[in-house]
Parts: structure tokens; sequence; C-alpha cells
């Protein structure tokens, strides 16, 4: 049976449902939210500070219904002031206070000089602290904005060359102002970092009062100075106070310049025929110029000259000073192309000149400039020559070198020792000079080196009166053996670039050294070397090593030594940080590992593709490892 409902229920139902709709709770209202912080911004794009005075910005909030404590001597104040890019507060001025300004959501932040410092300039920002939830920020900062002091806005608050003032500038060149301990006294500090011939320059400047030079009013854009040398601008505040500004600049990398012009412009492509040129050197404040003068150069070295950065060797007019060194007609430009760390060479020269021996290459590193071109950093160094300031031994002396190269006039192979290239050692006579010496002089000094050899090699060898202490200054072979080991240079056993010299009535010397930028400080061509001794077999020293007093002398040599040793990387560090523009322009123009395609594609140091810090750090772990490794193997002995 069917359940129909009569028309009064469903009136009734009709009614119901219509008290329940009409009788509903309405929702609850949405939460009211706090107004959201977008952005501050300050008044101002500087604010000047009188000496121990106040001064006012206006901070502007952009959501004027924003609530934050602003009471400074509070501390949940959430105002903070910030030198930029920092989260230190300014040393010379504070807040003083903050109130509301005129308008709603603006505020007067009072600033207020310490008396800490009179001048001082610098960008700050001004930090709204808040943490609530919700809106992604924790903090809200200005823009930046400067504030300097009364004295530095009088002062000269920017300094710069500009391209447009200098045409021989590579680009505009700003200057750093820089407060000194003195109260007034500034200096004026940069680096030009491409080459001018000279320093007379225009300078652009803002100064808030009239400035002068040596009582020359300057116009800023307008006047020249010369800026090879200090140049202290000077002027009056309205307080009738006298700033200065001493302004420094640093010609290209800070180091000498030698500028070589070659007749005719020519390049130099020979190492046998002198070309016509002339030389002159700015000593950049470190050294005395070298007014232009008229030179000889030519090419010289061996895979070196192949090389894309050639080494040169010079034949001035008359014996000169170069850079403090003793006067001498023959110099040498060693390009240290290979070299990432440019400092093989002066490493391994400050080592030798460590020891007793008796001379060793004095040198400069300086920039070369060549035909009016940059070609990069170089080592301006004296030329192993017979000379009372070099290789002192007189006219009836021999200066012999031991090279595998064998590509002297004057030159033969003695059966007497062990070499890698060529079986016996080969010597040759590098003075007297090929054009000067005698076949009686050469008779001589070669039957003087075969009677060594068989002093070494004889079965008396170790006789104090007839053995080979009788030929040879054992201090002088022990001391180039501990060179040659602490740079790790394998060319003591090639040989080559290997040097002995004799007096006509002394002994049989070692030294001096030379040509030390092929794998040393480095186990890439000598992995040999690796935790070891490896040059005791070279030449005579295998021999030489036999003898019970010539370990004794190496010990009582390297314990005398280490001290001296110890204190080369600190050395290695000081050159490093001095050659550091230097380094930056010179591998824009060379690449190191070029020095490749000269050894079967391998490299040859094995820093050639690292930057130039890595290099010298690493080449600096190298030497304090080499030191511990002969420090515990020689005292071994």
């Amino acid at each position: 049976m069917k359940n129909f409902q009569t028309p009064l229920q469903c009136l009734f139902l009709a009614a119901t449902l219509l008290v329940s709709a009409c009788t509903r709770i309405p929702d609850p209202p949405e939460e009211e939210k706090d107004p959201e912080l977008l952005g501050i911004s300050v008044d101002k794009q500087q604010v000047i500070l009188p000496a121990q005075g106040t001064a006012i910005l206006l901070l502007q909030v952009d959501e004027p219904g924003f609530v934050f404590n602003y009471d400074i001597t509070s501390t949940q104040c959430q105002v903070e002031l910030r030198v930029q890019g920092t989260t230190s507060q300014p040393e010379c001025y504070a807040i003083q206070s903050i109130v509301p300004g005129q308008n709603i959501g603006s505020y007067q932040i009072h600033l207020k000089d310490k008396g800490i410092r009179l001048t001082y300039k610098e960008q700050v920002v001004l930090c709204l602290i808040t943490s609530r939830a919700g809106y992604g920020k924790t903090m809200i900062t200005t823009r930046a904005f400067e504030v300097i002091s009364s004295l530095s806005q009088a002062g000269i608050s920017a300094f710069s060359f500009t391209k447009s003032q200098n045409p021989a500038l590579d680009a505009d060149v700003e200057l750093k102002i820089i407060s000194t301990e003195k109260v007034y006294v500034n200096k004026i500090e940069g680096n030009i970092p491409c080459w001018l011939d000279n320093l007379n320059l225009t300078a652009t400047f803002t100064s808030g009062n009239p400035v002068k030079v040596n009582g020359v009013v300057q116009e800023s854009g307008k006047t020249v100075n010369d800026f090879s040398k200090p140049v202290e601008y000077s002027l009056l505040t309205n307080e009738g106070i006298l700033l200065t500004y001493t302004v420094e600049v640093d010609l290209f990398t800070g180091l000498p310049v030698v500028i070589i012009n070659t007749e005719g412009g020519q390049p130099v492509t020979s190492k046998e025929d002198w070309m016509n040129a002339t030389i002159r050197i700015q000593g950049i404040q470190l050294f005395e110029d070298l007014p232009e003068m008229v030179t000889e150069i030519r090419g010289r070295g061996n895979t070196t000259w192949y090389w894309p950065k050639k080494p040169y060797a010079l034949k001035l007019e008359s014996k000169t000073s170069l850079l403090g060194m003793p006067k001498h007609k023959r110099w040498v430009l060693l390009a240290n192309f290979m070299d990432r760390t440019m400092l093989r060479n002066r490493i391994a020269y400050r080592i030798a000149q460590s020891t007793s021996l008796a001379w060793t290459p004095r040198n400069e590193i300086v920039e070369l400039i060549f035909n009016g071109r940059h070609q990069g950093n170089y080592m301006l160094i004296e030329q192993i020559k017979e000379d009372k300031n070099r290789v002192d031994i007189g006219d009836d002396g021999y200066i012999l070198e031991l090279d595998f190269h064998f590509d002297n006039l004057v030159q033969w192979i003695s059966p007497h020792g062990e070499s890698i290239q060529q079986g016996g050692i080969p010597f040759a006579v590098k003075f007297p000079d090929e054009e000067e010496i005698t076949p009686a002089q050469v008779d001589w000094i070669k039957n003087y080196i075969d009677q060594t050899g068989q002093a070494i090699y004889g079965p008396g060898f170790t006789d104090p009166q007839n053995g080979y202490r009788k030929f040879l200054d054992t201090q002088s072979f022990v001391d180039y053996w501990l060179v040659f080991e602490l740079c790790i240079n394998h060319e003591l056993a090639n040989p080559g670039s290997v040097y002995m010299y004799k007096d006509g009535d002394t002994k049989l010397f070692a030294g001096p050294t030379w040509d030390f930028d092929w794998g040393t400080f480095s186990f890439q061509a000598s992995p040999q070397a690796k935790g070891k001794l490896f040059m005791t077999e070279a030449i005579w020293y295998k021999q030489l090593f036999k003898d019970p007093e010539f370990r004794a002398l190496a010990k009582e040599r390297w314990n005398a030594l280490k001290g001296k040793f110890d204190q080369i990387p600190a050395f290695l560090d000081s050159e490093y940080e001095r050659l550091a523009l230097s380094a930056e322009l010179n591998f824009k123009m060379w690449d190191p590992a070029e020095s490749r395609n000269m050894n079967g594609g391998q490299l040859i140091n094995g820093d050639e593709y690292l930057s130039y810090s890595s290099a010298v750090e690493r080449m600096r772990n190298i030497l304090i490892e080499r030191i511990q490794t002969l420090d515990e193997k020689i005292n071994t002995f």
C-alpha cells in the first residue's frame, strides 16, 4: 500500500524548511589583518654632518598605518642604521632620536656626529626590522645614501682621471680617498693600469671649496700636473681649517719599466746578429731612472728562443748601473715564458744568495715596453761575465759551462763523470771569449779538467794532498748541489746551464747558478725527487758522495743554511703580492701552456693551466715540503 502525504502535511513541511533557512547563524566576519609594510625611503641622497653636530633626514613608511617601535633608547627599537653591504653600524655617527614628522607615515631621523673622526664619507642604509609572520620579510631597507662630514664635504670627495681629458688612458681611472692618522691630512691613491710614457695628467675632482697645488688654483678637468711624483692638493674649509690631500699614483703594475726601441722599429729575429737600439728605464720611485742611451740587442736562449715571448741579450754602449745593480755593459732580459708563477728564477737566485757561493746574478722584475708595445713581465738580470762585480777571476781565469746543447766554439767531452745526455761531461769555455782565447789557454784548461777528473775517480781520490780536494773547492760544490736539490732542478744531471770557474792560481769553484725555470719547484719533470735526494749522482757527485768527509760537509752546510732557507717562503709570499698586477696583464698576453709544444706535448712545470695564485701556492707548498725532505735525508749522512 503506497504512503501519500496530505496537502496539510506538505504545507507544514514547507513551512518548517523556510523557518530553518531564515534562522541559520551567519558566517563570522574575516579577521582584519595588520597593514602590510611594502617599503621605506629617505628624502636625501647625501647627509652632511657638522663636527659633533646633528642633521635631519626624513624616513617615509609607505604604509602609514604600520606600527613599529622607533624609540632609539629601547632595546626593542626596530630602526637601525647600517653601513651598506654589512650588518655593522657606523663608527663616527649614530641615530640620536626618531620623532614623527608632520605627514602621516613620515619620521624625522636625527643623526649626530660622535666626534671620533673629522673626515669621513660612506654609504649607509636605514633598516626597519619586522618579524611578523605571513609577510615574507624580516627586514626592509632604504636605498643607500651618503653620510659625509662637513670637513669632507668642503674637501675633496671624488678624484679621477677620465679618458675624455686624458686620451692616452684606456679607460677612466677612479682614485681612492683615504683618511690618515693625522688630523686634516688625507691620501688619494690609485693605479694607472696601462702604460703611459709620462704622467702629465688632468685630474677631475669634486670639492666644496677651491683647491690649490703649490699655491696655484686647480680647475677640475682642466689643470695638468705631473703625477710621476706625489702631488699635494690643499684647501681651506669654511672654518679656516687647512686640509691636505697627497695624490700618489702607481703607474702600470708598480714595477720598474724598461723601454727599448730598435732602429726602425724592427723586430729582433737573430741570436747572433746585434741590432742598434735605445734603452731607458723608469724606476717608478723605486730606483733611479735611466735616461735614454744607446744599446745593442739580440735574441738569446736555446729552447726559450723559440717560444712566443722572446728573451734578449743587451750590450750597452758603456758600463752602466741598472736598477741599482753594479755597472756593466752586458745584461739579459729573461722572458720566463713557461713559468706561471713568474718567480722560479727569482726564488732560486734568492736561495743561492743565501749560500756561500761567491756571486749569484743580481736581478729585478720589470715590465718591458718593446717598440711601443707592452711585452709583459721580464727579469732584468746580470749576465754571467768576468768582472770584479760578477765572476771575479781576473784576466787569467776561466768560466766553464757544462751544457748538453754543445753549441759553443770551444768545447769538449770529458770522460770522467756522468751525464744523462752525453755520457761523459760536456765542457765549454765561456771566458776567455771565443774570439780572444788562445790554443795554449784551451790546452791548459782541458788538461786541468782532465787532472781533476782523474783525481776524483782515481784510487786515492780522498787523499787530502793529491785527491780531489787538491782541485775542487769543496764548500762551493756542496752549496751548489744544495741549491739544485732544494729547487728540484734536474739540469745538474743533464747537465745544462751548469757553471764552474777558476782563477789562475785557485782551485775550481762551482757556480754561479743560472736558468732555473724548467721543471723547478715541481715534481712534474722530476717525479723521482719526491721524498728523496735525486742529484747525488750527477756529473761528479756520485763519486764525491762516497767520501765520508764530503757527506759530513754536506750535512754541516745544510744545518748552517737551513735557517736562511726557512725564510724563503716568506720572501715568496711578498713577491707574489708585489707581482699580482703584473701577472694579470702578462697572462692576458701569454699562455705558459704553449711551452708544451717544445716538450713533446707534455707540460713542463705542471702548473701551466693553474691561476697565478694557485700556481704560487703550489710552489710554496712544494718548497716547504722540499726543505723538510732535505732536512730529513741529509741529516742521515
